[in-house]
């Protein structure tokens, strides 16, 4: 039954919800429906702008080709003339007969040509200016105005003459002619002969104020226009006056372009000119070698686009909004029923079970409707087990075990009957068991108790003699410590004598170089004494002639004989010093050889003595690290009994702790027993 809104039901006040269903399926269909409109839109919105782009891309392109068409068709009009002028034969009658340093006016055909040229000029009176004939042997020009250059005047040097080298009709770069001072350009054409010679040329000058006038209405859109420009990048129109016979290499504008014309490339490009974005296209205006440039704002560019945007967003923005109050009806229809329904759940929640379900809807929430009322239906059949059920759990409660259950229980309330049931007869086993329980540990309580305490006494004990052992240990610990720095000691010592032997090793093999060293020095000392004993042996024999020379020479020979006398005594006692000089170096060598064979032994024994001194040094070492291993072993030892200490002492501890607990245990055993004595088993 529906009830206004804010009236109380059950004594309670209808609770707010915080955030409704309809709310909910507003939020998750309108992410989902907005995520597709974007998607949508996102898609939208590249279609039509590839859409836009392209189709005004294909627009600028298009007018650019028509306004480039339209100039090649102006100005090819104009070349058509110049070739058609230089194919007369009354032109090529004159240059044939004008021969350098004649006049081309005293030509035999001039009168007809002259004609000829009034008549191509009468044909356009307002656009060409003068037509015209040149001869390449006399360099001269006659004008159909009347005009005939002087002697001064260069063919060579004029703007159309490259159409005689390259064989080709050409539009020249525009000029200001000097006596009207209009912008012109030339149309010129080759002039051969039968032979195929040239002769020279024949063309037009064409005033471009007409074609002025014609660039001035061709717009591009509605705000862009035309900019034209010479094979030489010269721009011949443009609606500023001021940009005119500029080139396009100085002027403000986009490299992009630059490059374009530069190129002689068709393109389509995004550039900037005088500060602002256009969009245009390079195109060349035929085969006459002028280049058109369009020009349209990037605001006109995009306009169709950011319309057809707005457009779209418009069409956006309103169907969500359509279809959020679309779904937002549809949530409110959905959720009134379940509103109604939480009424009723919350009123049963409350334990309200008058209460009657008004939704009578023929989808899932109507046959969630008719559930509830079958379930208040079977929840006041359930009130008399509850309340059965109820009573037994006090008596359960105030210790009798002891139960009967009187109705007969149904569906899962049968699980309920037969569990009170259980537990009765599994609370009775299991008082039974720990009263019989409670009797037996309050007697091994007991036991515990005693044994505790003489275990805690046993422990005391141990832990005072593993405290005498742990101080015994440390000593012992210290001494081998010290015995291993005694050992490190002895070894440092020990290891410097080795060093000092070792030195003292090569000192005497410094000592035995140098008596070798002596060695040789006396074996050359006692060659050198040969030769001394062999001089003295000359001498002698040279002293010994000189006498027998002298006798010969009697009296003038005495004095010579003295001489030679004294010769041979010098000879005598100089063989006698080298003999006792060789016989002390002899004796000298032989003590030598006695030393050096001392200094052998003495080496010998050095090395011997270094070897045992390093094998004493490695039995000290040896001693030392086996005493670093005892210190380490002791260490162990030491740790371990302190360890053990650590443990008798802890043992004592627990042994104290459990002997409390026994008796602890022994308390709560007796409370037990006086805990079970208040229920009533079966008997």
């Amino acid at each position: 039954m529906k009830r206004r809104k804010g009236e109380k039901r059950g004594g309670q006040e209808k609770k707010k919800v915080g955030k409704s269903i309809a709310d909910e399926i507003l939020v998750e269909i309108g992410r989902s429906v907005l995520l597709v409109f974007v998607l949508v839109a996102i898609v939208a919105i590249l279609v039509v702008r590839w859409a836009v782009m392209t189709s005004k891309q294909t627009e600028l392109t298009l007018d650019s080709q028509a306004a480039a068409n339209q100039l090649a068709g102006y100005f090819e009009k104009y070349a058509r003339g110049a070739e058609q002028l230089a194919v007369n034969p009354e032109l090529r009658k004159v240059l044939e007969e004008t021969k350098p340093e004649d006049d081309i006016l005293k030509a035999e055909h001039m009168d007809t040509l002259y004609e000829n040229l009034v008549n191509v000029a009468g044909t356009d009176t307002e656009t060409i200016m003068a037509a015209w004939a040149s001869d390449l042997d006399s360099s001269s020009l006659t004008q159909s105005d009347g005009f005939t250059s002087g002697d001064d005047w260069d063919i060579t040097g004029r703007g159309w003459y490259p159409c005689i080298e390259n064989k080709a009709t050409i539009l020249t770069e525009p000029y200001v002619d000097s006596s009207t001072g209009k912008l012109i350009i030339s149309a010129a054409a080759p002039v051969y002969s039968l032979k195929g010679e040239a002769l020279g040329a024949a063309g037009m000058d064409i005033s471009l104020d007409h074609l002025m006038q014609i660039m001035g209405e061709y717009k591009i859109g509605k705000e862009g226009y035309i900019w034209l420009l010479s094979s030489e990048g010269t721009i011949v129109y443009h609606p500023n006056e001021e940009m005119i016979q500029k080139n396009i290499a100085d002027v403000d504008i986009s490299e992009n372009v630059k490059d374009a014309v530069a190129a002689g490339e068709e393109a389509f490009l995004k550039y900037k000119a005088g500060g602002a974005t256009k969009f245009g296209v390079v195109q060349a205006a035929g085969d006459t070698g002028y280049v058109v440039i369009s020009n349209l704002p990037v605001s006109e560019y995009y306009s169709l686009l950011l319309w057809l945007l707005l457009a779209l967003a418009v069409i956006f923005i309103a169907g969500l909004f359509a279809i959020a109050i679309r779904i937002k009806k549809t949530s409110s229809g959905l959720t009134r029923p379940i509103l109604e329904l939480n009424d009723t759940a919350q009123r049963l929640a409350a334990g309200d079970l008058n209460v009657q379900v008004a939704v009578s809807s023929d989808n899932e929430i109507g046959e969630l409707g008719r559930s509830i009322e079958k379930t208040v239906a079977r929840l006041k059949n359930y009130i008399e087990y509850i309340d059965e059920t109820a009573k037994v759990l006090q008596r359960i409660a105030s210790g009798k075990l002891s139960i009967s259950l009187e109705h007969d229980y149904v569906g899962e309330f049968q699980k309920l009957k037969t569990a009170l049931i259980d537990i009765s007869n599994s609370m009775n086993e299991v008082m039974t068991g720990i009263n019989h329980s409670s009797d037996q540990v309050l007697v091994g309580a007991n036991e515990l108790s005693n044994a505790s305490q003489i275990l805690a006494e046993g422990a005391s004990a141990q832990a005072a003699s593993v405290q005498e052992l742990v101080a015994t240990t440390s000593s012992i610990s210290e001494q081998v410590q010290k015995s291993r720095e005694d050992a490190k000691a002895s070894a440092g010592a020990t290891e410097k004598v080795t060093q000092m032997m070792e030195h003292s090793r090569g000192k005497m093999d410094m000592m035995m170089q140098a008596v070798d060293k002596i060695h040789e020095t006396s074996q050359e000392v006692v060659k050198i004494i040969q030769t001394i004993e062999e001089i003295a042996d000359q001498t002698n024999l040279l002293s010994l002639n000189a006498s027998i020379e002298a006798a010969r020479a009697g009296e003038a020979g005495k004095g010579f004989a003295v001489v030679a006398d004294e010769i041979g005594k010098l000879a005598l006692e100089s063989s006698k010093a080298a003999n006792m000089t060789r016989d002390l170096i002899g004796v000298s060598l032989e003590e030598i050889e006695k030393g050096n064979a001392i200094a052998k032994d003495v080496m010998s024994s050095l090395a011997e003595s270094v070897a045992a001194v390093g094998r004493v040094n490695q039995m000290i070492q040896k001693t030392a690290d086996n005493a670093a291993v005892q210190a380490q072993n002791v260490e162990q030892i030491r740790i371990g009994v302190e360890e053990i200490s650590q443990g008798v002492q802890d043992n004592s501890a627990a042994a104290q702790e459990t002997s409390a607990t026994s008796q602890e245990l022994t308390s709560q055993a007796t409370l037990l027993d006086e805990m079970v004595q208040r229920f009533e088993l079966k008997k």
